[in-house]
Order: C-alpha cells, then structure tokens, then sequence
C-alpha cells in the first residue's frame, strides 16, 4: 500500500481553490486589531485572485471586499478614539465600540466561512448585514 508523500499532500492542499478566500476570511477577522492593516492585505488578494476564480468563489471576494468597506469605518473611529479621544471618552465606551466592532466583522467572516466550507456561493453578497 503506498502512502501518499508530505509534497503531494500539499500539492493537493494548494490546488483546492478555496484556499485564498479562507486566508481572506482570516486576515478580515483580524482587522479591528490590527486597525485594518489586514483588512487592506485581505482587500488587495480579493481584488487580484477575483479574476481567476470560479463563478462562485466571486461571490465570496465580493463578499469580502464589502466587509472590508463596511467595517473599516468602525475600526478608523476606533482607532481614532483610541488616540484622539482617549482622555475624552471613558475607557468602557471605547472598549464597548472595539467590541461592537469585532462581533460585526467577525460575524460576516464566520457567515461567508460557512458558506465557503461548504462549497456554497455567498447567496447575497451585497448585503450590509450578515
């Protein structure tokens, strides 16, 4: 019985198309703690993979990119409240924005995740909610 080697396992593992958009997915979930540097890195790899990908797959770096959009707002204020307004606002205020923040994002990135494990198209990627 022949076993598979370790170089056609990853082989196999980089061929599957879905690999981008769950980095994508990953990297958005990670952008109101890093304010949105990975939301950018995320919004960059959607817009050069989109053109390559199967119909379905697009509706996903749609998705994406509209995360991105919809969420950077939030985290700026954020950002911006973590600086500007610090001594103004009251500690719990901010922290409850962070919050708010990450559960939005974090919520359209496990949504589209779902979809993408299961082999689905995002059925309304231009929604403004999950």
């Amino acid at each position: 019985m022949t076993h598979p080697t370790t170089g056609s396992q990853l082989k196999g593992f980089l061929a599957d198309p879905r690999i981008i958009p769950f980095l994508n997915y990953a990297l958005l979930i990670f952008m109101v703690m890093t304010l949105g540097m990975t939301g950018v890195l995320a919004l960059i790899i959607s817009t050069f993979a989109e053109d390559r990908a199967p119909d379905w797959l697009k509706t996903h770096y749609e998705f994406q990119k509209r995360t991105f959009w919809v969420g950077i707002a939030p985290v700026l204020v954020t950002g911006l409240c973590m600086t500007v307004f610090a001594r103004l606002l009251p500690g719990p205020v901010i922290a409850a924005f962070i919050v708010l923040s990450l559960v939005f994002v974090a919520g359209r990135c496990v949504m589209g995740f779902n979809h993408l494990l299961y082999n689905r198209p995002y059925p309304n990627p231009k929604t403004w909610v999950v």
